[in-house]
């Protein structure tokens, strides 16, 4: 009945070869790329009196950055804890050691001062690492992040 079983066997074969190529393409291009996220913004002392903004950037991808890694900050005053009115500020910061950043590392990124920040109200802060998308990496949708700041009696 089968003619040529050989021909079957090298059909299906190809078939899962096939399969097994266009399924294992994307996950072969996505590895050796770097992945940049924003973990917080924090605060560290800087004297009694005052304290330095940071964006804690960290890399979770499996590649070494060697370029300069930019930040965008963007700070809104929001109407009753939800909507937003106005930017009041804005800060570009960016850097690199020169050493780079490895897969897993965080570095922080200063943007301000707390008395460059507003000090009544509540305000939310939009980070965005890698804005320009200047470093190739595997995922850019996890570039941004957000976090209200009650300051009513002082900055945040």
């Amino acid at each position: 009945m089968d003619r040529n079983p050989r021909i079957k066997k090298g059909l299906g074969v190809t078939v899962v070869l096939l399969f097994l190529s266009t399924t294992c393409i994307p996950v072969l291009a996505s590895e050796g790329k770097p992945d940049l996220i924003i973990e917080d913004i924090i605060t560290k002392p800087d004297n009694p009196l005052e304290d330095k903004f940071f964006c804690r950037v960290k890399n979770v991808g499996n590649a070494t950055i060697m370029e300069i890694i930019d930040v965008d900050v963007i700070v809104k005053r929001l109407f009753l804890g939800i909507f937003p009115i106005r930017t009041v500020r804005s800060y570009h910061v960016g850097g690199n050691n020169g050493d780079g950043l490895s897969p897993g590392e965080t570095r922080d990124f200063l943007f301000a001062y707390g008395s460059y920040l507003p000090i009544r109200g509540i305000y939310r802060y939009n980070c965005v690492v890698n804005p320009d998308h200047s470093i190739d990496e595997s995922n850019y949708n996890n570039n941004f992040f957000s976090k209200t700041y009650n300051a009513f009696f002082g900055y945040p």
